[in-house]
């Protein structure tokens, strides 16, 4: 989605030659609409050397196992929202170990009307609470082991396997 009109002093935006790409810009004031990136935020809850997955109960994705985690919002960073995320889905309170990977989708790759998302994962430990599913977006929630996770047909997102693929990938340091 794109500025039609300038959100500083309301003049009809032009396309513009800014960085080597035509972009939306102020001709009154020099404000340009560069691209708006959507952020996500998952957990990788660890425990025993497994991950919790869970089932997702709605959309297009119905049925397939994903991350704990969603958007993050506008008064929160992405480890809020991986905290916050993980007990809304799954009631467990955790405390993040860390930044696994980076995932990036340009809207390209959806067609028109999709924003690019950048899904910012993280590792994570319980610290409290009692797992249970909030079922207006889970079926079910599991534990997997690094040996055990899904086949990637079962897999909702690209940026879940990119996620768990860091995951396994992982080693601690060995003193």
């Amino acid at each position: 989605m794109t500025f039609a009109f300038c959100p500083r002093d309301g003049t009809a935006l032009v396309l513009t030659a800014i960085d080597g790409r035509d972009r939306p810009a102020c001709p009154r004031c020099g404000f340009a609409d560069f691209m708006h990136v959507q952020i996500g935020a998952n957990a990788i809850v660890e425990r025993a050397g497994s991950a919790l997955l869970i089932r997702l109960s709605y959309g297009p994705r119905e049925g397939r196992w994903a991350l704990p985690g969603g958007l993050v919002e506008s008064d929160e960073t992405p480890e809020e929202a991986a905290v916050r995320e993980t007990e809304e889905e799954t009631g467990l309170r955790v405390e993040l170990d860390g930044l696994v990977a980076t995932y990036m989708r340009p809207a390209p790759e959806r067609g028109a009307g999709w924003a690019p998302i950048m899904i910012v994962t993280f590792r994570a430990h319980v610290v409290g609470g009692e797992l249970r599913i909030a079922p207006e977006e889970v079926l079910e929630a599991a534990w997997f082991p690094r040996d055990g996770i899904p086949p990637l047909d079962e897999l909702a997102w690209p940026s879940t396997v990119h996620g768990l693929d860091a995951w396994k990938a992982f080693e601690r340091a060995r003193p």
